[in-house]
């Protein structure tokens, strides 16, 4: 499956059959199985193996917790000192189903983005709203997209709306964020939460992009 995330350094020695998933709950054992199996194909320490599981765990529920149908593949790549768990899904979401997510709480998203990866969600959910989507969110919820990435929306588009393609964010940069924040009392806390957050303390980096209906994302872990 060709993927917009590239290793730029390499190219795998290894790539496990890629599990489809979708929104049927029934196949769950099914694709938890197919996890098992692509693990051991791995060949990698008791360690390392039971972190990729985690990673497996955390990307399918994420995916899962997303708002409407959604399918997907995932599968595990293997490199020199690093394993890539990736996923490459589609998924619409639009301004309505968002918008009734946000309207339970008055204080919006950030009530519903619990936890790092939950933010992660959220900011994948965003990124599959059109410009004008997003644009609205901003106005009905005063700096909304202001978190986990700094801002959902590239500045160059503003005055050009259909250059809109989609987004991009990375862990490592999300870290870098959070230390020219350092010491303000909502950095600590978003430091903390992803120090505790099973990805954060197992991966060595995270990248996601989203666009159009478009998900991608590389947990990658160094083994």
């Amino acid at each position: 499956m060709e993927t917009i995330i590239k290793n730029k350094k390499q190219v795998p020695s290894f790539s496990t059959e890629q599990i489809f998933v979708n929104s049927d709950e029934k196949r769950y054992n099914e694709v938890y199985e197919q996890v098992d199996k692509s693990i051991e194909e791995l060949h990698l320490n008791k360690k390392d193996s039971l972190h990729m599981k985690l990673l497996f765990e955390e990307s399918i529920g994420m995916v899962k917790a997303i708002t409407g149908d959604f399918t997907a593949m995932v599968w595990a790549e293997k490199y020199d000192g690093e394993s890539w768990l990736r996923l490459v899904g589609k998924t619409n979401m639009d301004i309505d189903k968002k918008t009734d997510l946000m309207s339970v709480s008055s204080t919006g998203s950030n009530a519903l983005a619990v936890g790092f990866m939950g933010k992660v969600r959220d900011f994948v959910e965003t990124g599959l709203l059109s410009y004008d989507g997003v644009m609205k969110l901003q106005q009905k919820y005063s700096g909304y997209g202001m978190g986990i990435s700094g801002s959902y929306l590239d500045t160059a588009v503003a005055s050009n709306p259909s250059a809109f393609t989609g987004f991009m964010w990375t862990m490592d940069d999300y870290k870098e964020s959070l230390k020219k924040g350092h010491g303000q009392p909502e950095v600590t806390a978003c430091w903390e939460e992803l120090e505790k957050s099973i990805v954060g303390s197992i991966a060595k980096d995270v990248v996601v992009g989203v666009e159009k209906d478009h998900i991608e994302m590389a947990f990658i872990m160094a083994t």
